[in-house]
């Protein structure tokens, strides 16, 4: 089938001007209106029942944004009309937040996570790692709930008394709590794919994007040098890590594992120059839920969606704006959303009745004390990049992507994220991103059947590498198709495009049809359940 071009893409997202009420609130409170919850992220796959609400203030002279809400009930800076907008990679120099400017949300959020003075992940995290190197011994345990009590006291005793107020946060993740047997389930489905369709005349050419303090590298590499020696031998491991601590960790792990061929390449993966047409597996572990999202609301008459900016006045405090989508990386991703089939996913988010009748919709908008936008609807924007970066970068890859399909206590908004902090032995659960920025962990679910489709149609528009102008377009196209090979396609896909050679499996189903039952035996305690089954139900894995 014919190649998407981006001139097509651009064409298809219609240009919109609707009266809106352009201003929304975000009040600069120095209070948090927040629940207790479970003590880790990655452990929780249900809610716990909401503890009391807890106040926390500001102490000393450091205000901080625990914003409450995202309804229209204040109103900004009036100043707002002459900040300069500024992207995250502008503000990447600065030591302190920047104040009298305006931020898309991914924007925001990513300065929020990444700035490399202040950002979370620059500071404030720590990986959890079990007792001993080799990882827990399941079978001492009696059963799954002993496993979780062993897992919370060795967290209280590690890192429960660190600090006091808001202080450095835990990751638990599933290389880490099965290790190393999480690992070599996934590292098997790869084995299974790479000897079907390359083994013995190509090297196993594996990249691992955000690779923590290294763990799936070492169980991947330990599993294929005692277990299959012969891919051993023809394996190169390479990493993609942008920070630059943990890189230096990774390395000095490969250095003492005496692993050959591993490269750690500390690099933004989003400016990452390298790569090439060899076939080769991209993985990434809990990296999409960080990936920084856009929030986009919809004209209640219209439909047109409007573009969410963070207004930051010179105090730091908060303020939302919306305006029409003109940022054109957000573009482009509603624009594939338009190239799919309709569903509830790709639709505005409100009802059926309120999507099919603008009569409904224009009455509804006249009612006093409503809001002229929809719900927030947040927009995988750095996701969509990432795919895009792959496609360019690493042609003939297979992708393996492991992280949520849901998440509780989440912001309100379709896929709305998780916005948690640490505060004393608690984790503490916020009702909006518009927090202190490098304070607070902010990560989303994934909706893994969209991500999939959307994949299949940037596999099939073609590489920048290969686009050129109008009249060779269509060579371009063949040029794009031919190098991948038909191994990567094996279905008609949406629309008539061909579908990447990919599936969306629960995680538990993943490891069931991928592991293997000796993987799985080595993980059950005496009551013969498995932990690695039985945790993360709200955990998917596309490959």
């Amino acid at each position: 089938m014919a190649s998407i071009s981006r001139r097509a893409m651009a064409e298809a997202v219609a240009s919109s001007s609707a009266r809106i009420r352009p201003l929304a609130s975000s009040p600069a409170a120095t209070a948090a209106r927040c629940f207790l919850a479970t003590p880790s992220r990655s452990l929780a796959t249900s809610s716990a029942a909401a503890a009391p609400k807890k106040q926390l203030s500001g102490r000393g002279k450091e205000r901080f944004n625990f914003n409450t809400s995202l309804s229209m009930t204040d109103d900004p800076d009036p100043d707002h009309v002459n900040f300069r907008l500024v992207s995250a990679a502008e503000v990447a120099n600065y030591r302190e937040p920047p104040t009298r400017v305006k931020m898309l949300v991914r924007d925001f959020i990513d300065d929020s996570l990444y700035n490399p003075h202040y950002g979370y992940f620059s500071k404030n995290v720590t990986i959890f790692t079990p007792p001993t190197a080799s990882g827990y011994d399941f079978s001492s345990f009696r059963d799954q709930a002993a496993f979780q009590e062993a897992v919370a006291e060795r967290y209280e005793a590690e890192y429960g008394g660190a600090g006091e107020g808001l202080s450095r946060q835990v990751w638990h993740t599933p290389t880490e709590l099965f290790k190393p047997y999480f690992a070599r389930a996934l590292t098997s489905a790869i084995l299974s794919q790479y000897k079907l369709n390359h083994f013995p005349h190509e090297d196993l050419i594996i990249y691992e994007v955000g690779a923590g303090n290294g763990s799936f590298m070492a169980d991947t590499l330990s599993f294929l040098r005692d277990e299959h020696p012969e891919v051993f031998a023809r394996t190169k491991y390479r990493i993609i890590e942008i920070s630059a601590a943990l890189a230096g960790a990774q390395q000095a792990r490969a250095k003492k594992e005496g692993f050959p061929n591993i490269e750690v390449i500390n690099q933004d993966v989003f400016k990452w120059q390298g790569g090439g047409d060899q076939p080769c597996f991209v993985i990434a572990n809990e990296v999409f839920d960080n990936f920084a999202h856009d929030m986009i609301r919809y004209d209640m008459v219209t439909l047109q969606p409007h573009q969410a900016v963070v207004s930051i006045d010179r105090h730091g405090d908060f303020s939302l704006l919306y305006e029409p989508v003109t940022d054109p990386l957000l573009r482009r991703v509603l624009a594939y959303r338009r190239l799919l089939p309709p569903s509830t996913n790709t639709q505005p988010p409100l009802s059926k009745p309120m999507l099919a009748s603008s009569t409904l919709r224009s009455v509804y908008s006249q009612m006093p004390f409503v809001p002229n936008l929809s719900p927030p609807d947040f927009i995988p924007t750095k996701a969509i990049a990432f795919l895009e970066r792959m496609r360019d970068q690493l042609p003939r890859h297979r992708l393996l992507v492991s992280d949520f399909s849901e998440l509780p206590d989440a912001v309100p908004g379709r896929n709305g994220p998780v916005v948690q902090t640490r505060y004393g032995t608690n984790m503490v659960p916020c009702e909006t991103f518009l927090v202190k920025q490098g304070y607070f962990d902010i990560f989303f679910p994934t909706d893994f059947e969209l991500l999939r489709d959307t994949y299949s149609l940037i596999m099939n528009s073609p590489s920048r590498r290969d686009e050129a102008p109008p009249p060779k377009e269509a060579k371009a196209k063949g040029k794009a198709q031919s190098r991948l090979g038909s191994e990567f396609f094996s279905s008609t896909g949406v629309r008539g495009f061909r579908r990447r050679s990919i599936g969306v499996y629960p995680q538990t189903e993943f490891i069931q049809k991928f592991g293997g039952k000796d993987i799985v035996q080595a993980t059950r305690t005496r009551d013969g359940q498995s932990p690695m089954l039985g945790m993360y139900h709200n955990a998917k894995i596309l490959f």
